[in-house]
């Protein structure tokens, strides 16, 4: 579902949740974030007409949104 930012009921509720004193507050922000896939796509049924092994590898490969670009 995607986020409209002019209807308010679109957004995800979040939990209220009540933090222990000692608990950082990055540290439990970091704990309630979502999973995310880090492992490749597996590449199916590839054939040499439709793209070359080495690109169609490269297409499948996760890449995280915080990761820096190769330069």
């Amino acid at each position: 579902m995607t986020v409209d930012p002019s209807e308010p009921d679109t957004f995800p509720e979040e939990e209220d949740t009540v933090l222990d004193e000692e608990v950082p507050e990055a540290d439990a922000a970091e704990q309630h974030t979502d999973l995310r896939s880090d492992e490749d796509e597996p590449l199916g049924d590839i054939t040499h007409e439709a793209a070359d092994e080495g690109d169609a590898s490269e297409q499948a490969r996760v890449v995280t949104l915080d990761e820096d670009d190769y330069r």
